[in-house]
């Protein structure tokens, strides 16, 4: 009896999702989408992710996977030369070293790379949510108070005068700079320049009499997008407990202002203590592995109390917020970041 030839592509679209949903193993899993175009057009590797990423100079690229425990190298010789910046945007702001400091946003995963307008700035920051779209800006931070901003299309930065003792963060056109010291957030339309609405610091954090937040006992807030939300998150140090408020704006009817949130339900937070722009959301029915779970909040701090011949190391921890507990789930010597590629966002070009 002659075999009969199976069209794995008319494979119902149902059958592909179920049985992709079985396998645990990335791996397997690029072997799975290897197939066909059918399969792949059909599944998305971001059950997987996100991973950690040791930013260390190199010709190869090292992640470790929180989901499986595994650690793995890409190799990535062209990089070889190029100073890592956060992660941004499904890629990596890169900067070559030497003398002409190339800008570029690059995917080390598909080798993907648009270039950007030559910036003469060796301190950059990449100012931005995950959720980055075509006709956004693009922010970037320099060294001091300065500022770069790229409008849609165009070929040229904006130089844009920063404020002091802040922190920023760009959503959807709008630039939040939220305040260190007051923690007041001015919420600027990068389009106009005009100045959109400033929102007052949560009314339930501890203040000082001289109306300054007490920065010894609260860490300086990060804003993270989540599920349409801008999520304001700080730490309290001698709590060891984070407080998460979302922005109400009213529909432009009322004060905005911060109200408590008390439980993400799927939500997870991850955040990195040690740069901007590195913070992003997720839910956990939408990764694979047991080490993850909802209304957590996974974060990257340096180890303190090490001994004087140890190296500089890193930690990964888990804050469950219902219990207000923290374990560590991850240590490894060296400066470690979030990296969360977005596979199937509309390529982002300038």
């Amino acid at each position: 009896m002659n075999a009969i030839e199976r069209d794995w592509a008319g494979l119902l679209p149902e059958l592909v999702e179920i049985s992709a949903g079985k396998i645990v193993d990335i791996f397997d899993f690029i072997r799975f989408r290897a197939v066909c175009k059918t399969w792949r057009s059909i599944t998305t590797m971001s059950q997987f992710f996100p991973w950690i990423l040791s930013r260390r100079y190199g010709p190869g690229l090292r992640f470790y996977s929180i989901a499986f425990e595994k650690s793995f190298t890409i190799p990535a010789p062209k990089y070889a030369n190029k100073d890592f910046f956060t992660p941004c945007c499904g890629s990596m702001l890169v900067q070559s070293s030497g003398t002409n400091h190339s800008l570029s946003l690059t995917n080390p995963l598909n080798n993907g790379n648009v270039s950007l307008p030559l910036i003469i700035n060796l301190d950059l920051e990449w100012i931005g949510s995950r959720s980055f779209q075509i006709g956004d800006h693009v922010v970037l931070k320099g060294s001091g108070n300065r500022l770069h901003v790229l409008m849609p299309g165009a070929i040229r930065w904006i130089p844009m005068e920063g404020e002091s003792q802040s922190t920023y963060f760009y959503s959807k056109n709008l630039l939040y700079i939220v305040n260190t010291i007051f923690w007041n957030t001015k919420v600027i339309n990068l389009s106009t320049l005009e100045t959109v609405f400033v929102v007052p610091p949560p009314s339930d954090i501890a203040t000082l009499p001289t109306g300054r937040i007490d920065f010894t006992i609260w860490r300086p807030p990060t804003l993270i997008a989540s599920s349409g939300e801008i999520l304001h998150v700080t730490y309290a140090y001698e709590l060891k407990k984070f407080v998460i408020h979302r922005l109400e704006v009213g529909n432009g009817k009322g004060n905005p202002h911060w109200v408590e949130v008390r439980n993400l339900g799927d939500r997870m937070l991850f955040i990195d203590f040690h740069h901007t722009g590195g913070d992003f959301s997720l839910r956990a029915t939408d990764i694979c592995g047991s080490n993850f779970k909802g209304n957590c909040i996974y974060f990257i701090r340096i180890r303190k109390n090490l001994p004087s011949n140890f190296r500089c190391s890193y930690a990964v921890e888990r804050y469950d917020i219902e219990s207000t507990t923290t374990e560590c789930i991850y240590i490894q010597d060296g400066y470690i970041t979030w990296y969360l590629p977005e596979f199937y966002k509309p390529d982002v070009k300038f």
